[in-house]
């Protein structure tokens, strides 16, 4: 479950969607710096459901990224929960009008364990730019820029909201910095990639796969 609290939860829908997208976070150079594919994936008016289906060629934990990832079930599933190559999966986004954001939905389908779920919601919001959120008012504040025509998401504070109050959370007590990155392959295909990097436990966390919209 993902939970929006009041401060995010009432923010006024036009403010969200009209006002701000990722383009008018990104800016003109970098928007237009993007794949056309990538642009139409991310553009603003985009708020249809669409399922990805795809292959992880590879999911990385370090030990602390398996204890970290274990840990952070007590806020639901935020994070891949093991190691695997080439892990088929399958990705659910669609609308979340509650929360005025885009939720996706993540299935790994390791052949020799259970099917790990992690979902997330993205919200575009005024005062807090982009934000992620994965549940009990945790989340993380991002950048969004392009890089050789791809789009990246980098983490810059992690939050955990209690009412109408927003507290930041010390970077050692969070799973590191990270930097999620979409390249588009050609049309219709692109490569995902995510690095999560601890301040000093290092990279606990790297996934890289292979995904094409099925609808």
């Amino acid at each position: 479950m993902t939970y929006c609290p009041p401060k995010l939860a009432e923010k006024n829908k036009s403010e969200i969607n009209s006002a701000h997208s990722y383009r008018t976070l990104m800016g003109e150079v970098d928007w237009n710096r993007l794949h056309p594919a990538i642009k139409q994936r991310f553009e603003e008016k985009v708020s249809d459901s669409v399922t990805y289906s795809g292959v992880m060629r590879n999911v990385y934990l370090s030990f602390a990224g398996k204890v970290l990832a274990q840990v952070c079930r007590l806020i639901g599933t935020p994070l891949a929960l093991y190691e695997g190559n080439d892990v088929p999966m399958t990705v659910n986004v669609y609308p979340d009008q509650k929360q005025n954001g885009m939720t996706w939905d993540r299935f790994y389908h390791y052949p020799t364990k259970p099917v790990n779920r992690v979902k997330s919601t993205k919200c575009i919001l005024k005062d807090e730019g982009l934000v992620e959120l994965v549940g009990f008012g945790f989340g993380m504040k991002l950048k969004v820029y392009e890089k050789e025509h791809a789009m990246y998401f980098e983490s810059t504070e992690f939050f955990l909201l209690v009412g109408n109050k927003k507290l930041v959370i010390p970077d050692w007590l969070t799973p590191g910095k990270t930097l999620v990155y979409q390249r588009a392959l050609d049309d219709q295909r692109f490569e995902f990639g995510l690095d999560v990097t601890h301040k000093w436990l290092g990279k606990v966390f790297h996934q890289v796969g292979e995904f094409v919209a099925r609808n």
